[in-house]
């Protein structure tokens, strides 16, 4: 088996939490990246930390690269934290308070040939001005974009972000989401980001999985998930903001999702829509409706010119996905 396609990371978890079960198995081979999206209290953090060792796994195991790194078996113990090659980046962030910015950067590189990349990730990180302040003098931004730069300088096998740019401004999420998929990428290791917002999940993993409950909905493709929800919760999960009964099917419904839209009548695009503008309101750029099928069902559409709640309007919801109650 060629290194391209041989597994890296292979989790299969569960954890008893006091208020839910945690349960995941997936694998990842080199240079794959995985977003975990879910709301809050799902279980996407359990299983960074179950990865990273730091939860005790109630059944299974984690292994990298072959070697068991969380869980127990027979005549085999799991490794040190020291020997697992994991770079985590939790919430909140914990910074060493005695060293400078670029002490906490270069930090698990004292040894290590990557040293001379630290100039490197501080210019890209923005931190290149603070590289001697200390962290009581940091934004809780800065300390975030400290605390990534100190991971993808260590010379990690998996790096597990926990939502790492939640106080970094929005301005430069996409640069440092950018500078740690491409370091995962380079090192042919394996990356996962746990987050809820949907967008930032799509952008970082080629690979999506849908948590809820402490479940494992739904793990494919980044689009494929969005466009080919399993379920009604995943759909509701990832955006969809309606859905209308199949005609002649019992428990099965379009999902409606409110940019996936076309006004008018276009029966060879999709699935034909009447109904009355109940609302509308101002949606960045656009406007949101809520309308009232005649099913008497309500779904939400975003368009760019306001109708007149009362309207009667007709759409075209572009292939929407059938799923099962």
């Amino acid at each position: 088996m060629s290194a391209a396609t041989t597994t890296l990371l292979d989790v299969d978890l569960e954890v008893e939490r006091r208020d839910v079960i945690v349960r995941a198995g997936f694998a990842l081979t080199n240079g794959q990246r995985l977003a975990i999206f879910g709301t809050s209290g799902a279980g996407k953090t359990t299983i960074l930390e179950s990865i990273a060792g730091l939860t005790h796994l109630s059944r299974g195991t984690v292994r990298i690269d072959g070697r068991l790194v969380a869980g127990r078996t027979k005549g085999e113990s799991p490794l040190a934290p020291r020997d697992r090659q994991v770079a985590l980046v939790r919430q909140p962030t914990t910074l060493f308070p005695h060293l400078t910015v670029e002490q906490n950067v270069a930090y698990g590189i004292r040894r290590s040939p990557a040293r001379g990349r630290v100039a490197e990730l501080l210019d890209r990180l923005g931190l290149t001005l603070l590289a001697r302040a200390r962290a009581a003098a940091l934004s809780g931004g800065q300390r975030q974009r400290v605390a990534l730069g100190r991971a993808l300088a260590s010379p990690f096998r998996v790096l597990l972000l926990d939502e790492p740019l939640s106080a970094v401004d929005v301005a430069a999420h996409e640069a440092l989401r950018v500078l740690a998929a491409e370091t995962v990428d380079e090192r042919e290791a394996a990356g996962i980001l746990v987050t809820h917002d949907l967008t930032e999940a799509q952008a970082f993993g080629g690979q999506l999985g849908i948590i809820d409950g402490g479940r494992l909905l739904q793990l494919g493709g980044a689009h494929e998930v969005v466009l080919s929800p399993v379920s009604r919760r995943v759909a509701e999960l990832v955006g969809y903001g309606g859905f209308v009964p199949v005609p002649a099917a019992t428990d099965r419904w379009f999902a409606i999702h409110p940019d996936r839209i076309l006004l008018g009548a276009a029966p060879e695009r999709g699935v034909i829509l009447t109904g009355t503008v109940l609302s509308t309101r101002p949606f960045g750029p656009r406007y949101e409706c809520v309308v009232a099928e005649r099913c008497g069902e309500q779904f939400t559409v975003h368009v760019d010119e306001p109708p007149d709640a009362g309207v009667e309007c007709t759409v075209t919801a572009l292939d929407p996905p059938v799923v099962a109650a």
